[in-house]
């Protein structure tokens, strides 16, 4: 298993997000989908990717498949199958930050 650390950034009023996978530089990005770009480091190993909008499918198998990315980052990225707006939704905080909710914890916090 790697020491990788997965960080999603979302800008809902754009429906845009961006899943970072490393920090290593970008050399160059695959459009994967209309709605689905993965950016790779010099040795094709996928450093992160750009979703054009929250609700495109992300191709993980194809990701796995064609380049190159950890069997395990895969898993836990199909955490957030099928899409980016299924997975998670955004609450507001009584001081004006926003935080990413898994969509079984917003239902939870809700009962």
């Amino acid at each position: 298993m790697t020491d990788q650390q997965i960080e999603v950034r979302i800008d809902d009023e754009l429906d845009v997000a961006y899943i970072r996978l490393s920090k290593a530089k970008v050399h160059r990005t695959v459009e994967m989908t209309d709605e689905v770009n993965v950016d790779l480091d010099e040795f094709r190993v996928v450093v992160g990717v750009e979703v054009l909008s929250l609700d495109a499918t992300i191709p993980f198998t194809r990701m796995h498949e064609e380049l190159h990315v950890h069997s395990d980052v895969i898993e836990t990225l199909r955490k957030i199958q099928p899409s980016v707006a299924a997975s998670i939704r955004l609450t507001q905080g009584a001081d004006g930050t926003a935080r990413a909710v898994k969509r079984q914890e917003a239902r939870t916090s809700a009962l």
